[in-house]
């Protein structure tokens, strides 16, 4: 088989992943709550986003899953596989909204509660204890 027809295949399976990590369009970052100082965030009201997933003071190892566009808004499906510091948790999976304002800031929707906010610092902008 010859290299110059395996190389389109290779190019669409890397651009298929590609889209998969970035499916959820916000700049990796610690957020937190619009309303607070980001150096007076209480670990409720922070989140830490890689790239593709949250991350919590009291979840992590989590995976989230555009389920739904629709208005936008992204239905996301997150299941959860440990607690904040990594050990080892009976997965949990809950659905939220969210809708982008720009690629630092969003509204998170859950049930009938929506909650503001914007990129604090670089992920482990948190993580000064």
């Amino acid at each position: 088989m010859r290299l110059d027809s395996i190389a389109p295949t290779v190019l669409a399976l890397s651009l298929a992943s590609g889209a998969a990590a970035a499916s959820i369009p916000l700049r990796p970052g610690d957020y937190g709550a619009i309303g607070l100082a980001c150096d007076n965030q209480p670990n409720a009201t922070t989140m830490s986003f890689d790239g593709r997933s949250f991350s919590y003071a009291h979840a992590s190892k989590c995976t989230d899953t555009v389920t739904r566009r629709s208005a936008g808004t992204l239905t996301i499906a997150e299941t959860c596989r440990a607690a904040g510091d990594g050990s080892p948790a009976k997965a949990d999976t809950a659905t939220f909204g969210l809708r982008r304002q720009s690629a630092t800031r969003f509204v998170l929707i859950k049930g009938e509660s929506a909650t503001s906010f914007r990129r604090c610092g670089p992920p482990g902008y948190f993580n000064r204890h």
